[in-house]
């Protein structure tokens, strides 16, 4: 129910209105429920007033002060917000689709769960604001300012971003298919599991951010700085990453088949156990770069690269060649890519089972029967390691080998230490039972 003197005073205009307020700052204003469609309140003073559910459906609020209003659940479709002050505002569950809210503040606001479908939010600031599972789908965010805030689960599908300022905010399960980050600035940012096919990241800064598992298969990353990002288990399938900075970026197990990264530079980027079939890595430069268990195939380009040295173990372990004095020629290179095409390195520990080991590989080779699959070597490594290397043939989905060799392994370990320790239990009962017999005589 709308407390009648907030209406009475309401209805005088936003002058009266506004000496009202002025001349009452502790007064409690209660308007939830409020039908104020369509009104015009030009820098209406309308801070700290319950507007829980209100209807407000095409005002126009230009230059309004909402600073710590709750608006929850309200419908706000098509109102106008430009230059309005929006700090702190509470506006979970709310209807904003098309809002114009253009220069906007609202800093610590939240939206959590709002529906800003389509809404102009161009150049709003929304540092430390709330709005995860928030809707943003087709919204104009260029140039707003996102730092620090909550966007779990946000939905920001085909989302204009460019310019866009999400350094240190969290995006983790956040969708943004299609979404226009050209220039957007996401460093630091957390986009664990987020969703980005086909998104635009050109020239887009995500320095040290964490992308673990987000899904960027067919974006555009061209000219992207992505330094020092954490993109293990990400899929980039078909992405453009020419020109795209992955120096000490960490590729571990990502997915980067038929991507283009022409130009790119992977300066010390770890690339251990990379899908990377028919991947074109022409004039990059791979430097520093670990390339232990690289997974590539005979149409995986790496034409003109400019590599002085590499690590074929984690860790800069194993570095080629192993005087730092001396550089990496082209032969050296093209032997090196020609052992990652046919062989599967697996490390074990020092208490290494031969037995086991053979039973193990016996097993493999009639799993996959149809290659070829040899045991070129078993190397001694530092701290009491051993490495095995599998030869295979050049097609061979060698993710699949490596792990298939090692549950092998572990499993008739296992089974032979089960058989084990129940003949020692057997031994133990027996020479139990002869001392019994043997007291009993005397």
């Amino acid at each position: 129910m709308v407390d009648k003197k907030c209406l009475t005073a309401l209805k005088r205009g936003v002058d009266s209105w506004n000496k009202w307020r002025k001349s009452d700052r502790y007064a409690q204003v209660d308007l939830r429920g409020i039908n104020l469609s369509s009104e015009t309140l030009l820098g209406i003073d309308f801070k700290g007033v319950n507007l829980a559910g209100a209807n407000l459906v095409k005002c126009n609020f230009c230059g309004a002060n909402f600073d710590g209003a709750d608006l929850t659940g309200a419908n706000l479709t098509e109102a106008n917000f430009s230059g309005a002050s929006l700090c702190g505002v509470a506006l979970t569950g709310a209807i904003l689709t098309r809002i114009n809210c253009r220069g906007a503040e609202s800093t610590g606001s939240n939206l959590s769960l709002a529906d800003l479908t389509g809404a102009d939010l161009r150049v709003v600031d929304f540092r430390g604001a709330e709005l995860s599972g928030a809707n943003l789908n087709q919204a104009n965010l260029n140039g707003a300012s996102f730092i620090g805030a909550n966007l779990t689960n946000a939905s920001l599908k085909l989302a204009q971003l460019e310019s866009t300022n999400f350094n240190h905010a969290n995006l983790a399960q956040a969708d943004l298919t299609g979404a226009n980050l050209t220039n957007a600035y996401l460093e630091k940012a957390n986009l664990c599991e987020a969703n980005l096919p086909k998104a635009i990241l050109y020239k887009t800064n995500l320095t040290q951010s964490d992308l673990t598992e987000a899904n960027l298969s067919g974006s555009n990353l061209s000219n992207a700085n992505l330094s020092q990002a954490d993109l293990a288990l990400v899929n980039l399938a078909q992405a453009n990453l020419t020109r795209a900075n992955l120096r000490q970026a960490n590729l571990y197990k990502t997915d980067i088949n038929q991507a283009n990264l022409t130009q790119a530079n992977l300066i010390l980027a770890n690339l251990v156990l990379t899908k990377a079939w028919t991947a074109i890595f022409n004039q990059s430069i791979l430097t520093g770069a670990c390339i232990e268990n690289l997974q590539i195939n005979r149409q995986t380009s790496f034409a003109k690269v400019v590599c002085q040295y590499l690590y074929l173990k984690q860790h800069q372990q194993e570095r080629l060649p192993q005087n730092q004095q001396e550089r990496l020629n082209s032969e050296q290179f093209k032997a090196v890519l020609q052992d990652l095409m046919d062989s599967v390195d697996l490390v074990f520990n020092e208490d290494l089972n031969w037995t086991v080991l053979h039973q193990a590989f016996e097993s493999l080779q009639q799993k996959f029967s149809s290659h070829q699959i040899q045991l070129r070597s078993i190397q001694a490594n530092s701290n009491y390691r051993f490495t095995a290397k599998i030869k295979v043939t050049p097609k061979t989905e060698t993710a699949a080998i490596g792990q298939y060799f090692r549950h092998q392994y572990n499993v008739l370990a296992l089974t032979q230490e089960k058989l084990a320790s129940q003949q020692n239990a057997k031994i133990q009962s027996t020479i139990t039972r002869e001392r019994l017999n043997s007291y009993e005589q005397n």
